[in-house]
């Protein structure tokens, strides 16, 4: 299916998640599809969406993850097989919830399908699909099921792939010039970060060479993304490039 076709050659596990992102939501049209790693401490949960939405919404989510009824049922039962809403509550029972009312009723969230990828100890990492208008369909569910073996997989090879160790093959300096990215109007902890991101450094690389927290990096490019109108690394890096060239750089 194209759906894992189009994520099976993504081996930097960046960009596995933005076209991971991106696949899920051509094959099941949604308004919103996220990424979300879902830990007991809020302070550890942390979200990528596409499109992009304000910080202040993943700050809110991360505050109130917990009372997804579908991440509640991931991490009690660890059954990560694609669920929806209307499969566990009442349209009544999720109105009720600070998620919904702090979250989900400001996007318009009314219906939502979710799964989950490999994750350790009391944490889940889903995709979840969102949308308004109408619920997902048994066909829609039936074909996430069908595909999520496969992209357990080619997670699991993106994972094997960004952990081995390597030698960084980017002269440190090497990028755009982090003025010209200041241009943009970005602050300077976020033009930091998207130098980086336009010479290809991973999330991860990225907070341990500015000693920073991983969840602080995707803050960062959540604002960068709002910022530049993208919604994904590579799109924010070609900005990031184009505007060091017409600069005359």
């Amino acid at each position: 299916m194209n759906l894992v076709g189009e994520v099976s050659g993504l081996l930097d596990l960046d960009e596995f998640r933005d076209g991971l992102l991106t696949a899920v939501g051509r094959e099941v049209p949604s308004e919103y599809v996220s990424l979300n790693h879902i830990a007991p401490d809020p302070e550890q949960t942390w979200s990528v969406s596409a499109p992009p939405l304000p910080v202040q919404d993943h700050e809110q989510f991360a505050r109130y993850a917990l009372q997804n009824p579908l991440a509640d049922w991931h991490m009690r039962t660890r059954d990560g097989r694609p669920l929806r809403f209307s499969d566990i509550v009442t349209p009544e029972q999720l109105h009720a919830t600070d998620l919904y009312r702090e979250v989900y009723a400001q996007l318009g969230v009314e219906h939502q399908i979710a799964f989950t990828l490999p994750s350790p100890g009391q944490r889940i990492m889903a995709i979840a699909l969102s949308r308004s208008e109408r619920d997902y369909s048994d066909e829609e569910r039936e074909l996430l099921m069908l595909a999520r073996p496969h992209l357990i997989q080619a997670y699991r090879n993106a994972l094997d792939f960004t952990d081995r160790p390597v030698t960084p093959a980017r002269t440190p300096g090497i990028g755009p010039p982090e003025r010209d990215l200041e241009a943009l109007g970005l602050t300077p902890a976020q033009a930091r970060v998207l130098r980086r991101i336009a010479t290809g450094t991973s999330t991860a690389a990225i907070a341990t060479e500015l000693q920073i927290a991983q969840r602080t990096v995707h803050k960062h490019l959540q604002r960068i993304y709002e910022k530049l109108d993208v919604s994904d690394r590579s799109t924010a890096a070609a900005k990031a490039w184009a505007a060091t060239q017409s600069d005359g750089a």
